[in-house]
């Protein structure tokens, strides 16, 4: 039987810079590698012009970063990322490995899942290690985003993509030592079906509510587009963002720029405050990283009010109005002293 050992993760490089889900990714990565006493690596792929970047993921928790740099990696395609990934697992052998669930992780991970025929779970949010057979437990909601699975691997290594925002990054620490590689990839996996014929940038979203302190966000129970958007108004008031879930997208009161939760982003501000959110799974899931949670909702028994640090029991569209009338008196006396 093959000897797999050590945890692996997928170093993204946006062309520009190191993504910074990468960081998230060695910061449980390097949990998974101390709890299985392995050392971490890093795969990494890109141009030359990212060599100071990469040997820099050493001090961000990395025991080994494995860089293919070469000019045919300055443009992402599909098909030369995954071979190359491929054969770099095929030799390492990892026993752990993890991608982002970015737009490039999304397009690896399953590519090397099929070239090396190994099962692949999608958006983990959490990871557990079952110590008698080193087993590798991965959490993600499931069956309509309403349960919690846990699914385990049958193949080696244990693959997995994991979404952004769910862990914290990782810390510099600039005393720590490892093995930085240049890695020598065979000129016949640097062939690529693809051709890049015109590149175009995309439109920046219209909001990035990942990055907020602050973040009000509202659910069904506001009741109309007309009184959600009275949180914009509030967020202006707290230097905010405003966060919305997925029924309330998909009613058209806010773009999916806002949306929280499984079908959406993670946040992680100091401060969220949820107005008539009853709190389902799939929502709750973007709230891994909040320090204070404040929910106000006529029903104390919804989810988010039996989480939040604070719950508010009371009509949402009587609170909302006074509070951000308060808010502006608050402002306006401050503004006057």
């Amino acid at each position: 039987m093959e000897n797999y050992q050590g945890v692996f993760i997928f170093g993204e490089w946006t062309g520009s810079e190191i993504h910074e889900v990468t960081y998230e990714l060695l910061n449980e990565g390097r949990r998974l590698a101390d709890e299985l006493n392995v050392p971490l690596g890093v795969i990494f792929l890109g141009p030359e012009e990212a060599l100071s970047q990469a040997k820099e993921l050493i001090f961000y928790g990395a025991d080994i970063v494995l860089a293919a740099l070469y000019p045919e990696l300055s443009s992402f395609k599909d098909d030369l990322y995954a071979q190359i990934v491929a054969h770099i697992i095929q030799e390492k052998k990892p026993e752990v490995m993890l991608f982002p669930a970015t737009s490039m992780g999304q397009a690896v991970a399953p590519r090397v899942a099929g070239l090396l025929k190994l099962g692949l779970t999608a958006h983990c949010i959490a990871f557990e290690i079952r110590q008698e057979d080193r087993a590798l437990i991965q959490i993600r909601p499931s069956f309509g985003e309403e349960i919690m699975a846990r699914i385990t691997s049958r193949t080696k290594p244990q693959m997995a993509t994991v979404r952004p925002g769910v862990f914290p990054a990782a810390k510099k620490d600039e005393t720590r030592t490892g093995e930085f590689i240049k890695y020598e990839v065979p000129e016949k996996l640097r062939q690529s079906a693809i051709e890049i014929v015109e590149k175009r940038p995309s439109d920046k979203p219209e909001v990035d509510i990942t990055r907020a302190q602050v973040i009000v966000a509202g659910g069904r129970g506001l009741g109309s587009k007309e009184l959600f958007g009275k949180l914009f108004e509030l967020a202006e008031l707290l230097d905010g963002a405003v966060g919305a879930t997925r029924p309330v997208c998909h009613l058209g009161w806010a773009s999916e720029d806002h949306m929280i939760g499984v079908s959406g982003v993670n946040v992680s501000p100091k401060l969220y405050i949820g107005f008539g959110i009853s709190g389902a799974l799939h929502h709750m899931v973007g709230l891994q990283g909040v320090d204070t949670l404040v929910a106000v909702n006529i029903d104390k028994e919804a989810p988010l009010m039996k989480r939040a640090d604070i719950a508010v029991q009371a009509d949402v569209k009587e609170v909302l109005p006074l509070f951000i009338k308060k808010l502006k008196k608050l402002k306006s006396q401050k503004e006057d002293d």
